[in-house]
């Protein structure tokens, strides 16, 4: 009977996630106010039965005793109750938020507690508390952006900062913070406090900084000198994380940073010049620092090219990531019944190979098209902006967004090297998904701020209407009196 269940049930949540995935595109050609309501609350109803689901498989397979089955239970529990407090509370005092971005938001952290539970439930307990301690505080982001309107004013200080934040990690000794090296790379800062110890990632949080400071300085001027300026910053930005061997962060800045040059100037000179110049700095750098600084990429590429050659050495991750995401098949192993012990690093950096072990190819493909969704979604707040700093800013965050999906993404199916990147709030990284949540939370303030001038502006021009329509009855009274 168990059997039966958990196969009835997978079949059924991946035709609930399809029907998901559909309405994410669907809701953007939907322009009816009151169509778009009933797509959006029929969406919620798939995240909870989905997520439902999932949870009622993962009971059944590892609730094995008593005490695991109480924990899922517990977990559960808590995951709806901050989900549906969230969805009511957060929309019912921001009236003008994306709830469309606040579903898919909700609905990848549900996909990513439920994958954690499966690999090891303390982290997914983890995630969760960091998580929903993070949702709490981040929602008054919105609320700031509303009264404090002169954000694009401190471009110094968002590149200054920024660039001393990712010098933390340089910080040496055993005091309560320093430097920490993890996988060939040295951009961890680690935290010591007595009660508690933990590390963070500063360039996950420097990016939105990174981002923010691109956008008020480009939005002052897109004259040579600005250009300049932001390019130096720039640089120094992502030298300092070819330093630290960050090498897949180095990448997302420099996107960023090229994408948003070109919106904001449209001067194709400039994006190839980027371009151009990043290759020749490129090329000298692994010249004259190959040994230093390139070995764990040059290991990487090596086991990308060819990880056969190698498969129980160095080639053994991405080899097992393969290996899992094509047993898998279309329809999944079901949750439980997959290896994902065996590849390394699976609750970050290789999520996905296990979703799509587990889950399904096609799973794994609707994932990959709720993502670009979101992406679809942030562009859609960027072009509605009148605002060039707001802009700028959101079409910085989608790009950041996408571009480390794609990373993560490609490196698990071994279309790129592995880079290291998690996927956002799915994978765990308590810096990753911390600083996530920060930028749905921008967006939203952005949407906010959009929306509440676009409803000015329509108030405006109906009592213009009113006015011009009042004027001309009065002197359409005034003429006839006259003829009389």
């Amino acid at each position: 009977m168990v059997t039966v269940i958990t196969i009835l049930a997978q079949y059924v949540s991946i035709i609930l996630f399809a029907v998901y995935g559909w309405i994410c595109f669907s809701i953007f050609r939907t322009q009816e106010k009151e169509k778009r309501n009933k797509k959006l609350t029929k969406q919620i109803i798939l995240i909870f039965s989905i997520h439902f689901l999932w949870y009622l498989v993962l009971f059944m397979k590892l609730g094995t005793d008593q005490k695991s089955a109480m924990k899922i239970l517990l977990l559960y529990g808590g995951e709806i109750l901050v989900a549906v407090l969230y969805m009511v509370l957060y929309h019912r005092y921001y009236k003008n938020s994306s709830r469309l971005i606040t579903n898919n938001m909700c609905f990848l952290l549900l996909l990513g507690y439920t994958m954690l539970t499966r690999i090891n439930f303390n982290l997914a307990l983890k995630q969760f508390l960091i998580s929903t301690g993070t949702l709490l505080i981040v929602s008054f982001i919105p609320l700031i952006m509303l009264r404090y309107r002169n954000l694009r004013n401190y471009y110094y200080v968002y590149g200054v900062v920024g660039i001393l934040a990712l010098l933390t990690v340089f910080i040496p000794g055993n005091g309560f913070i320093h430097g920490l090296s993890q996988y060939g790379a040295s951009n961890w800062l680690s935290i010591d406090l007595h009660f508690v110890d933990f590390s963070v990632q500063p360039s996950e949080f420097v990016k939105i900084l990174f981002i923010f400071f691109v956008a008020s300085i480009l939005a002052k001027s897109t004259e040579l000198r600005q250009v300049i300026i932001a390019t130096a910053f720039a640089v120094a930005h992502i030298g300092v994380l070819v330093l630290e061997k960050d090498l897949g962060g180095a990448l997302i800045f420099f996107v960023i940073y090229v994408v948003m040059l070109y919106i904001a100037t449209r001067r194709p000179m400039y994006f190839f010049g980027c371009i151009g110049g990043a290759c020749v700095m490129g090329g000298l750098a692994f010249l004259l620092f190959r040994k230093q600084l390139f070995t764990h990429v040059i290991v990487r590429v090596k086991n990308w090219i060819d990880p056969w050659s190698d498969i129980d050495g160095k080639g053994y991750q991405i080899a097992q990531s393969l290996f899992a995401i094509g047993s898998g098949g279309w329809f999944g192993s079901g949750l439980g019944e997959g290896m994902p012990e065996s590849i390394p690093v699976r609750e970050s950096d290789f999520i996905f190979s296990v979703i799509a072990e587990e889950m399904g190819v096609l799973v794994a493909l609707i994932l990959i098209l709720i993502c670009f969704s979101i992406f679809i979604g942030f562009i859609d707040v960027a072009m509605r902006c009148k605002r060039v700093f707001y802009k700028n800013m959101a079409f910085g965050f989608a790009v950041c967004y996408i571009f480390q999906v794609l990373l993560n993404i490609g490196g698990a199916t071994k279309f790129i090297p592995s880079t290291g990147v998690t996927l956002p709030l799915v994978s765990y990284g308590l810096s990753s998904v911390t600083s996530t949540l920060v930028i749905f939370q921008i967006i939203q303030g952005i949407n906010i701020i959009t929306t509440k001038e676009a409803e000015r502006v329509e108030r405006e021009k109906e009592k213009i209407l009113q006015t011009e329509e009042f004027a001309g009855i009065s002197d359409a009274g005034k003429t006839q009196k006259r003829k009389k």
